[in-house]
């Protein structure tokens, strides 16, 4: 086009003003420029057709289905279960950013090892039924999967906050979980729980809580009958769940002016165990004589020997109670140095005492049981953990003329 224009600028007439050719050329182009004529839809589809051939099918990937899914299918369709589940947003690994005030209960999935560049190398899976693509995750998390999962209680949450901006409930101190949700305030209330979220029951006042102080320990009995409430001042308070009455008032189980730390219900019910900042661990039993409720305590461990900062009873489920085992009530305890493990029935014996010496201060030791089966027996096995090691304790029993407890 270029030679074009040269030729024709050659030619002109030397008089004739240079913006005749100007024009001559802008209408060359325009008329190049002019747009086609309209297809008709027959030749549209042939024209189409003669250029998919173009496309390259490896370049982008696209796999062959031979029967395309219906909307049914799709809405009906299962994930695999060897696909786990991956967050599409690692962001939602941040729990503040969730509404404490929705009613719901969601979870929160957590990673092996906190990183969150765990999340981007991950493989993709076509899946022809849905026809859409979905993450897998990596080898290491097919290996370890997800070790916790975090529940937020949003409903419990929610009209806690609400209780106490309005009617000065307090904030949160202390919880027990059963089949009922026990939750002690600041201001020393305790408030009650269902699965669903629902409150049930408030117990107890704001004035007892300006007298006892904060609510620091709850424990709930095993058939959920029975609360008993811990006061930061060190007074002891059971409370019926059926009827929300206040059946004791305990002043007078351990030294005054220390706070009860812990205290649990052991699976016998008229027994329980409370552990005070003094590091003392006492035993609380429960009497009823002519219609009139009361309540011995008897030391088990004086704190001038060493602190106790943690304690746990064994509990067996309803199908473990005839284990042999569960005749002697068993109590595991921890101070900063040492683990011990006493028998409460038929009379208070120390079974085991395991030193782990001294470790960070910063951290405190926790106690956990739980039944396992090994080989052909079922036996307890206590987990003790401070810092970043953790201890598994097997208890057996060996039966014999007077019956024996080996510890491994």
């Amino acid at each position: 086009m270029e030679d074009e224009m040269n030729m024709e600028s050659q030619n002109l007439d030397p008089d004739q003003g240079s913006c005749s050719a100007t024009d001559e050329l802008n209408q060359q182009l325009m008329s190049q420029e002019a747009p086609s004529p309209k297809l008709s839809v027959t030749e549209l589809s042939r024209e189409l057709d003669s250029k998919s051939d173009l496309i390259d099918d490896k370049e982008f990937d696209i796999p062959q289905v031979d029967t395309p899914p219906t909307l049914e299918s799709i809405l009906n369709e299962t994930d695999d279960e060897e696909e786990p589940f991956v967050l599409e947003d690692p962001c939602l690994l941040n729990i503040d950013n969730i509404d404490t005030h929705s009613y719901d209960t969601s979870s929160v999935a957590s990673s092996d090892s906190g990183d969150r560049t765990h999340l981007k190398r991950q493989k993709a899976i076509w899946h022809p039924q849905s026809m859409v693509w979905k993450k897998k995750l990596h080898d290491s998390f097919s290996v370890h999967g997800s070790v916790i999962r975090v529940s937020l209680l949003k409903g419990i949450s929610a009209q806690i906050a609400s209780a106490a901006a309005k009617v000065d409930a307090g904030l949160p101190t202390a919880i027990a979980a059963s089949s009922l949700i026990a939750v002690g305030t600041s201001h020393g209330l305790a408030l009650i729980f269902d699965p669903n979220q629902a409150l049930r029951l408030c117990l107890g006042s704001t004035a007892v809580g300006a007298q006892y102080g904060a609510i620091s320990a709850l424990s709930i009995n095993n058939d959920c009958s029975r609360l008993l409430c811990g006061f930061a001042k060190g007074q002891i308070t059971m409370w019926d769940l059926a009827s929300g009455k206040l059946l004791r008032s305990i002043t007078d189980a351990h030294p005054p002016g220390t706070a009860i730390l812990h205290i649990k219900f052991t699976d016998d019910p008229t027994l329980a165990i409370c552990n005070d900042s003094g590091g003392s661990v006492f035993e609380l039993s429960f009497k009823r004589v002519m219609g009139v409720r009361t309540c011995e305590s008897r030391c088990l461990f004086s704190g001038s020997k060493g602190e106790v900062c943690c304690i746990e009873p064994l509990h067996a489920k309803a199908e473990l109670r005839d284990h042999p085992i569960t005749q002697y009530s068993l109590l595991a305890m921890a101070s900063l140095t040492k683990i011990l493990v006493i028998g409460l029935k038929p009379s208070l014996k120390v079974w085991m005492t395991f030193p782990y010496g001294r470790m960070d201060p910063s951290s405190v030791p926790l106690l956990a049981w739980h039944f396992v089966a090994v080989q052909t027996s079922v036996n307890p096995v206590l987990a003790f953990c401070r810092g970043d090691v953790v201890h598994f304790l097997l208890v057996r029993f060996i039966f014999c003329q007077l019956g024996n407890l080996v510890s491994e």
